[in-house]
This record gives C-alpha cells, structure tokens and sequence, in this order.
C-alpha cells in the first residue's frame, strides 16, 4: 500500500492496514514490554514481602519496616507512570496492540499491588 491510499472514514489507508513488518515489530515490542512488566511486579513483590505486605500466600514477612509506609502507594504511583509512558510511546510509534496490552497488563497490576495488606493498612 502507498501513502496515498483512499481515506477510510477519515483514516489514512496506512493507519487502518500495516504492513506485514509493521504487525511483526508490534508483536515483537508486546512480548518484550509485557515480560519487563512481570519483572517488575515480581520485583515490587519480593522487595516488598520483607516486612511490607503481610499477605498469607506471601508467607512469613520480616520485621516490620517503618520507613517503608509509603512503599505500597509508592510502587502503584510508578507502575501507572510506567503506563502512560510506555502506551504513550506505543500509540506515537502506532503500535496497538502493545498500548492495549500495556493498559491491561500495568493497570491490573497496579490494581493487585493496591490491593494487598500491608502492615500499615490491614
């Protein structure tokens, strides 16, 4: 397809139909960004699971940490940053499907962070 494609409903032919390549680098910047989100999660629960959350399933937490009463709040205020920069940069580079992976993946992630007991909001 060229450029010059008809307009469909006020879109560019290219923004409605990418190229093959255009799809495969889409995939490719899915994959990697969700795999950073795991790792990050996973990072946010062990860091906090000595002495922080107090979950059961975390099992048994460490002594109680006074200065990190602010570390819940804190991980769910940088992972919806993380959001809005990475879907910001999907959406500029018109990567779809990775800004919508992006929002549900950080989204419940920082929902499920937000959602656990902490010692100091049981």
């Amino acid at each position: 397809m060229t450029d010059q494609g008809t307009p469909a409903a006020g879109f560019p032919q290219r923004v409605l139909h990418r190229s093959r390549p255009h799809r495969r680098v889409d995939a490719i910047a899915r994959g990697l960004l969700v795999g950073v989100d795991v790792l990050l999660v996973a990072l946010i629960l062990v860091l906090g699971s000595e002495g922080v959350f107090t979950a059961d399933w975390m099992g048994d937490s460490g002594m109680m940490d006074a200065t990190a009463a602010s570390y819940q709040h804190d991980c769910v205020v940088f992972l919806c940053r993380v959001e809005a920069v990475t879907v910001a940069l999907a959406i500029a580079c018109r990567l779809w499907t990775t800004a919508v992976t992006q929002l549900v993946v950080l989204t419940s992630a920082a929902v499920f962070i937000a959602s656990l007991s902490t010692y100091w909001n049981p």
